[in-house]
């Protein structure tokens, strides 16, 4: 740290100003930042006391009319009913809700952490620096954009459909419990379906979002890992100053004998600039700060979240189980199958994202230690080779992603097949138990 001084090294770590924030150009980012504003929950920053207790108490009024009352009615439900069959229906529909309530309340209490964690990106250490590294930023915009329009249209299309299959068999959306006759009359069925519709849109927007939250914090950390390692690959090579990106590297001047002109002279020598000892160590030094700085980042995005994540994937085996009994046993219709196999689909799209984009970063640390063996380690002086050595021990290690909350599940694509496996084990239970 000698070479670099504490101020060129604080200065990554500081807001960038007059910058496009990158995380602040995802369209998934957008949508998410949307929804939890129309939820009041997103509170701008330097807000004023007074003014962010009456930002609260709209998004209380706001949850409880929208997610609370629905909810309520489907647990009373529950206790209206005598069939095994349809208890189980109703438990597999109150189980989901459940699991929202739960984010909602995480969601509340933990704004300004999350928050934090968000404008942690703004610091220059995370902004590209060419267009090469451009290229890692864009395609986790691509895939979260894509993820996320996926999730949304499998799951705002099947409520659609929901409704319209409901007005064609004059029932509910979901089996639920009121204080009053929806059947006396028609004008009566269509508020309350109307009410259900409107509660569960915004039930899935923000059970989208909230997932959605958490594979762009993995996949903005995934391709940081991608940035640092374009970064590791040049280091040590020699290179020529780009006006363009921005480097700024003190350089020596070494000649450089052309090929010979067609007079056979050589005019003049072209100087070739190479980076000094101790720019090397200062781009090595900074590749450990910024692999220091992600691992924090990915363990606190996982110890924030992780709890959530193992209620959610431990909800999710009974909740794809209980949907693939359903599709077995209960459909006799092409209308019911098209109601209940995008809600697998969802189902299975909401437990994959965790897992892929786990998996993601874990792969990619494996990928940042093997670009410790491109660095030009045979040119460097004494003190950088150790500290490169060290960097090798360090990175060897990689990032494993754990969802940790009693349970530790590791974020992976062998973890999706296990949840896949479980939950046709639990099918054949269930099977066994109902038949």
């Amino acid at each position: 740290m000698d070479k670099m001084s504490k101020t060129n090294v604080d200065k990554l770590f500081t807001n960038r100003k007059q910058q496009d924030h990158e995380w602040k150009r995802f369209p998934a980012v957008r949508m998410v930042l949307f929804v939890f504003r129309v939820f009041y929950a997103w509170p701008e920053k330097g807000m004023d006391p007074s003014e962010q207790f009456r930002y609260r108490v709209k998004g209380i009024a706001f949850r409880w009319i929208v997610i609370y009352l629905s909810v309520a009615a489907q647990a009373a439900y529950i206790c209206t009913i005598e069939k095994r069959q349809d208890l189980i229906d109703g438990l597999f529909v109150l189980s989901t809700q459940l699991v929202l309530i739960l984010k909602i309340e995480f969601l509340y209490k933990n704004i300004s952490k999350i928050q934090h964690l968000f404008y942690q990106l703004d610091a220059e250490l995370y902004a590209s620096r060419n267009a090469e590294e451009d290229v890692p930023l864009a395609n986790a915009r691509k895939k979260t954009s894509i993820c996320g329009m996926l999730y949304f249209m499998f799951s705002d299309g099947l409520i659609t459909y929901w409704l319209f299959y409901a007005l064609t068999i004059n029932g509910l959306i979901v089996p639920s419990w009121y204080p009053f006759d929806y059947t006396a009359s028609y004008a009566v069925y269509l508020v309350t379906l109307l009410f259900q519709v409107i509660c569960m849109l915004w039930n899935a927007a923000f059970n989208i979002s909230w997932d959605s939250l958490v594979y762009i914090l993995l996949s903005l950390a995934n391709a940081q890992l991608q940035r640092l390692q374009i970064q590791l690959l040049k280091i040590g090579h020699n290179k020529r100053l780009d006006p363009e990106e921005g480097l700024q590297v003190k350089s020596k001047l070494i000649a450089v004998k052309p090929a010979p002109n067609q007079s056979g002279r050589n005019d003049h020598l072209s100087p070739v600039q190479v980076e000094s000892a101790e720019d090397v160590y200062n781009d090595l030094l900074r590749c450990v700060i910024f692999h220091q700085k992600l691992i924090k980042f990915v363990h606190q995005v996982l110890e924030l979240f992780g709890g959530i994540i193992v209620v959610q994937l431990f909800c999710s085996v009974f909740i794809i189980c209980i949907a693939e009994f359903h599709l077995l046993t209960e459909v006799d219709t092409v209308g019911e199958l098209l109601c209940g196999l995008p809600y697998l689909i969802c189902m299975l799209l909401q437990v994959y994202q965790y897992c892929f984009h786990g998996n993601e970063i874990s792969y990619t640390s494996q990928k940042v230690h093997q670009a410790t063996a491109f660095v030009n380690y045979p040119d460097m002086n004494i003190k950088t080779r150790k500290l490169l050595i060290l960097f090798q021990q360090r990175t060897a290690v990689g990032i494993p992603c754990y969802a940790k909350n009693i349970f530790k599940i590791e974020l992976s694509n062998a973890t999706f097949v296990a949840i896949i496996k479980s939950s046709y084990s639990f099918l054949a239970v269930l099977r066994t138990m109902i038949d």
